[in-house]
């Protein structure tokens, strides 16, 4: 069972640039690419570094710890295809950013937000 949540307001993203959020037990980040809203996985899997933190370029964002990159669209490392992080479904609906997240783990009504 699939479950979309609503994690934040689209002019708030577009302050930010990214957002970390929590949903259910799933720690989410949350992008500005351009005109696109995208969603990956908070924690970079090489050694934790939160990637809401880091710089997106050309549609890669780049862990602030170690600097290991991955495609905003696929999830994987440009560099090692191997090494991926879970992507999400994100949309806009009426200015509120919408993601998607397959059988959450504790799923509730609201998102909390860092950055």
């Amino acid at each position: 069972m699939n479950r979309e949540f609503a994690v934040c307001r689209l002019d708030e993203l577009a302050a930010k640039g990214a957002l970390a959020v929590d949903l259910g037990e799933t720690r989410v980040a949350v992008f500005l690419d351009g005109r696109r809203v995208r969603a990956l996985n908070e924690t970079c899997p090489h050694r934790g570094g939160p990637l809401h933190l880091g710089q997106v370029e050309g549609g890669v964002v780049r862990c602030p710890w170690h600097a290991w990159s991955f495609d905003l669209v696929t999830g994987c490392s440009p560099a090692n295809p191997n090494s991926c992080v879970a992507v999400y479904p994100a949309r806009v609906e009426d200015g509120t950013v919408l993601v998607t997240l397959k059988d959450p783990a504790r799923p509730f009504a609201a998102a909390t937000s860092s950055r």
